[in-house]
């Protein structure tokens, strides 16, 4: 159940920050579907993960995934191999009699069907949930129990319990991101680190501009859908910039520290020290958001400058690059006066 329950996590996760680049292939060599359905045909491999977003699967006979399938909002109908695990967060998972999955199946929101010869040699997980099925007890009359919602409101150790969950979730996210793509997560930590203005600018952009079109989009009735998606992205990319600014903080403590972290920890390390300043500093009131607000617009510029780490941001390296043969320019012989006035003086 340890291995189901991760796998979900991984499953929401993925399907919500990833880069969104449609039928590319990313920095993992994973297969990206925005918005339509994808078909691997029969006899075909797809070498690497496969995300759908906004659109369903469908893998024939004699085809082969060599990794994970995640699908957001679609359904599933697998018929060839899979050398991994599937996930499905909002659709059905339909496994033909030729079916092979050697990893986990998890649907969440949806349901699994599994016809006669389908292998599974993982879990198959449908429903994932906690069903707690507790009587609810009936009180005599005149007897009522004391009103605990103001005791919840007033005592704030509430919501520090709350804060220190969110932290350790978020590192833990971190870690589990950077396991599947640590190469995308510090080229937007580099970008966010070392070009802090272009990357803070854009970001604080993005987030004052992009709401105010994606509630554009939302009135009307036709693009509505365009924009819940675009809400959902947006907040992935926060998520993700953040993340990505704690990797870089994670492996700078490391190298000042002489520590010898792999990248899952770095990220862990450095997104639990970069929550907890930024988290602790906006229970500051008045002026502590601006603390987290920074982090924010900072990561989510980054994102988009790298549009989600798939590409090395190098705006200032390229005018530097253009800028330097300017700065040497050839300098010509000198001529050397001394010889000839020595000829003159030996004619003489």
């Amino acid at each position: 159940m340890k291995k189901f329950a991760v796998l979900s996590v991984v499953v929401v996760f993925l399907a919500l920050a990833f880069p969104l680049n449609a039928l590319a292939a990313g920095p993992s060599d994973t297969k990206v579907i925005l918005g339509s359905s994808y078909t691997l045909e029969s006899g075909d491999l797809l070498d690497g993960d496969l995300l759908v977003l906004g659109g369903s699967a469908s893998l024939e006979s004699n085809s082969l995934v060599d990794g994970n399938v995640f699908v957001l909002g679609g359904n599933v109908e697998i018929a060839g191999v899979v050398e991994g695990s599937v996930g499905v967060l909002g659709g059905n998972v339909l496994l033909m009699g030729t079916s092979v999955v050697t990893g986990d199946v998890v649907s969440l929101g949806g349901t699994i069907s599994r016809r006669t010869g389908a292998v599974i040699e993982g879990e198959l997980s449908p429903n994932f949930g906690f069903d707690i099925d507790a009587p609810v007890p009936t009180l005599p009359r005149g007897i009522t129990l004391p009103d605990f919602s103001r005791l919840v409101t007033v005592s704030p150790w509430i919501s520090i319990f709350w804060f220190l969950f969110r932290v350790l979730v978020l590192a833990g996210l971190a870690a589990l991101v950077v396991m599947f793509w640590p190469e995308a997560t510090g080229r937007t930590g580099e970008a966010a680190i070392g070009y802090p203005l272009p990357a803070g600018g854009l970001g604080l952009l993005t987030i004052i501009a992009g709401p105010i079109m994606l509630v554009i989009l939302l009135i009307t009735i036709l693009l509505s859908p365009v924009s819940l998606v675009g809400f959902v992205i947006l907040a992935a990319a926060a998520v993700f910039g953040w993340i990505a600014i704690g990797f870089e903080v994670g492996k700078r403590i490391g190298q000042g520290m002489k520590w010898e972290l792999q990248a899952p920890a770095a990220a862990g390390l450095g997104t639990l020290l970069l929550s907890l300043v930024a988290g602790g500093i906006d229970f500051i009131p008045c002026v502590g958001w601006l603390a987290p607000f920074l982090v924010i617009s900072l990561g989510l510029g980054a994102v988009i400058l790298t549009r989600f780490g798939s590409q090395q941001y190098l705006g200032s390296a390229a005018s530097a690059s253009l800028a330097a043969p300017q700065e040497v320019p050839p300098a010509p012989p000198a001529p050397a006066p001394k010889k000839r006035t020595t000829k003159k003086t030996e004619d003489k």
